[in-house]
Parts: C-alpha cells; structure tokens; sequence
C-alpha cells in the first residue's frame, strides 16, 4: 500500500522492526535449544537469559567488527584504479565472511549479517567510487530477488511433500 518512495521513514521502520524480530526470534530458538523443558526453575530461566543475551550480543558485535573491518580495508587498502570489480567482490566476500564467523562460533548468522550490513552501508558504501556504488546495489537486489524465489519454491515445494502431512489424517 505505501511504498518506499511515498513515505521512506514509515518504511525504514517497519522494515526494520520485521527484520530484528525475526534475527531476536532465531537467537531466542537457538538459545532455548539446549535446555531442558521439563522442569524450569529459576536457575535454568537465568541461564537462559544469559545464553541468549550472549547470542545477541557477541553476534552484533561480530557483525558491527566485520562492517568496520570492511570500511577499513576498502578505504586503506590501493587497489589501483579503484577497481569496480574488486569494490564489489570485497563487499559481498566481507559480508559473507560475518556469516561464515557467527556460524564458525555457533552465533547467529542473520543477526550477524544484519549489522555488518547497516554498518557497511554507513561507513564501507561512502569509501567506494560511485560506479562500484551502482553495480553493489545491483548485485545485491539481484541476490536478495534470487534468494527470495529460492525460499519460496523450497517452501511451496516442502509443503507438498506427504509425509509432513501424514499427523492431519491420524
């Protein structure tokens, strides 16, 4: 109904908020996960509390670490004529590379990336030339459209599949 253009800020927020609420939900699943349900007490809600608060954290601040790194290399680091190609492969390798770390530290890899994502968008996209500019948000809006067609053939495809529909008919 109201797009980017129309009201920008209106979008920005609610974008946002999806966003994190959906990275805030994968931390809480991952920081449940090796916990006993059976019997809670008070001792196992503070663990908890902790695990997750370590998740979020140590996970923001790994993304946020990437972002700067990456605004440091592309604006320290000679690459001649200012490369587009090597701009935009480093863009795209650094944000990968926050995933691989949260994954490699058994942290959360969209919260990760999500971060490393707003910081390179502030500091890393204001140190590269203006054609790597253009071709990085070409890249990505054709990653993120490939991603998303993805998600939802694996989607409609997993949910034709019979033997997840097999409890309905017991």
């Amino acid at each position: 109904v109201l797009g980017q253009d129309d009201t920008p800020l209106l979008y920005s927020l609610v974008f946002g908020e999806g966003v994190v609420n959906d990275a805030t939900s994968v931390v809480l699943f991952n920081a449940i996960q090796s916990f006993d349900l059976t019997n809670i007490n008070a001792v196992i809600a503070w663990e908890f509390v902790r695990n997750f608060l370590y998740l979020f954290l140590t996970s923001t601040m790994l993304g946020v670490l990437t972002g700067l790194v990456s605004a440091y290399i592309i604006k320290k680091l000679y690459f001649g004529r200012h490369s587009t190609d090597r701009e935009v492969a480093l863009m795209i390798l650094m944000a990968y590379l926050s995933y691989m770390l949260a994954e490699l530290f058994y942290l959360s890899g969209i919260l990760t990336v999500f971060f490393c994502g707003i910081v390179m968008s502030h500091y890393t996209w204001h140190n590269v030339t203006e054609g790597s500019r253009v071709t990085t948000k070409h890249a990505f809006a054709t990653l993120s459209f490939v991603a998303e067609i993805f998600i939802f053939l694996y989607v409609g495809m997993d949910a034709l599949d019979i033997e997840k529909w097999r409890f309905v008919s017991d």
